[in-house]
């Protein structure tokens, strides 16, 4: 499997393109402010077409070019309604052109799903950044393989692609590595966040790779051991 990571020009926002073994079609997830034309363009070099699109949550800079692909695209239910007009949930981030709401909106399934052909997927609701933030788990398995090119924590800069064969989430804005997402943002709550990092830290494989929204990808394991907001989230109980 093959995790393409293309950094949007709004605020660093990372989206993530992921091709399951021997597939035609790819999931795109994020579709940040001027990321659809270098998507398009690697699923042309890799001859492939968008099966689906799937947010992490509602806010502009993770949701701003989804309409430019005519597929699905997946929503967290609690989120569906900043699909109307993004940036009027969204204070100071300046303006980028005229929203265009997607045609084919569908709220994520609450068990596993399948968005795209040969990808199983679960939602673990994370409230907190927004009130539909998620974490999505690929379901992996035995000794499958991933690769990607996202960006790596500086300790591991240079080592080339990862290779990985442990869980591997979409974290979105819940968890960046060293933080976590803000909560002083329209839809925001602190307690919730905090509830969710706990809800995560017994739902979650500690060596579960995070790919979030903004950053560099990190592990749940080095998180729980070093990321002072979880660490506080666990320790208040």
């Amino acid at each position: 499997m093959r995790i393409e990571r293309i950094e949007s020009v709004a605020l660093g926002e990372n989206c993530y393109v992921v091709v399951p073994d021997e597939a035609t079609n790819a999931l795109v997830v994020d579709p940040g402010v001027g990321t659809s034309e270098p998507v398009k363009a690697f699923l042309e070099s890799a001859g492939l077409s968008a099966g689906a699109v799937l947010l992490t949550h509602g806010h502009f800079d993770h949701v701003w070019e989804c309409a430019q692909f005519d597929t699905t695209v997946y929503v967290p239910g609690p989120d569906m309604y900043r699909m109307e007009d993004p940036l009027s949930h969204s204070i100071g981030f300046g303006n980028f052109g005229t929203w265009n709401k997607p045609a084919h909106l569908q709220e994520v399934p609450s068990q596993v799903f399948q968005p795209i052909d040969g990808l199983n997927m679960l939602m673990l609701p994370a409230p907190g950044h927004t009130e539909g933030s998620a974490l999505f788990l690929m379901e992996i398995s035995a000794g499958e393989t991933f690769e990607t090119n996202a960006a790596l924590p500086s300790i591991r800069t240079g080592l080339g692609p990862l290779q990985m064969s442990q869980p591997v989430a979409f974290v979105g804005d819940v968890i960046f590595a060293g933080s976590v997402g803000r909560t002083d943002l329209p839809g925001g709550d602190e307690t919730q966040m905090r509830h969710s990092l706990r809800t995560l830290a017994n739902a979650l494989d500690p060596d579960t790779w995070m790919l979030p929204g903004h950053g560099p990808a990190t592990n749940w394991r080095n998180e729980q051991a070093t990321n002072p907001y979880v660490k506080r989230a666990k320790e208040l109980g």
